[in-house]
């Protein structure tokens, strides 16, 4: 009879300590190594994270410039030797000139200087402005990516690049125009050292606490 209640009794006093103040946390039972599952997931060095829907997605950017050409055949531009066709290089504000200074690629059989006067010439009939080439924009866009690859010491299938619009940049380069072209890198994140990334979707969302332990009358 003793012992049940000397056991009653103990019961009750962890009941009341529980209630009064909790049960202490487990010590820890092995050392938690740094860059382990508790130090979470972060974006390399250079790139951004940004979250959609439940995915975590690691981005930068990067600019390339590209050269423009005459891509239509009855507008091949001009010939130079050891080049080839390329567009005619148009000085901003020579006189008559109603293009806003841009490269053009003349028709065949008519020949425009860099500063000679467009009027009484059609565009679409007579000429044509230079364009980015879209056979160079993907070479250049697989190159990036190969060497985005090397540079993050990864496969090149750990690495996606997406080429924006591109978009003519006009006297960029003196009184030469090129063709801008912005590209998208993607890459895994990877184990990090604990960074806390804010997230308005659902990863991260609080966890609800446990319901307090309430002591009940044993029976």
């Amino acid at each position: 009879m003793k012992s049940l209640r000397t056991l009653l009794l103990t019961k009750s006093l962890i009941a009341a300590a529980v209630a009064a103040g909790g049960m202490a946390a487990p010590a820890v039972s092995h050392a938690i190594a740094a860059g382990g599952p508790l130090s979470g997931m972060v974006c390399r060095t250079g790139y951004t994270p940004a979250f959609n829907g439940s995915s975590l997605k690691c981005s930068k950017t990067s600019v390339i410039t590209i050269e423009l050409v005459c891509d239509r055949p009855n507008f091949p531009g001009v010939l130079v030797p050891g080049k080839g066709f390329v567009p005619v290089v148009r000085a901003a504000g020579a006189a008559g000139d109603n293009s806003g200074g841009k490269d053009l690629c003349p028709r065949n059989g008519l020949s425009i200087g860099a500063t000679d006067s467009l009027v009484g010439l059609t565009r679409g009939t007579d000429y044509v402005f230079a364009t980015v080439d879209p056979a160079t924009v993907a070479t250049r866009t697989t190159n990036n990516d190969v060497a985005e690859a090397a540079a993050l010491g990864v496969d090149a299938s750990q690495v996606d690049t997406l080429a924006g619009a591109s978009e003519i940049q006009v006297n960029v380069n003196g009184a030469t125009d090129k063709g801008k072209v912005t590209l998208t890198f993607f890459t895994f994140a990877v184990p990090g050292p604990g960074i806390i990334i804010s997230n308005p979707g659902p990863i991260g969302l609080p966890v609800a606490a446990p319901a307090p332990f309430v002591p009940r009358p044993l029976p």
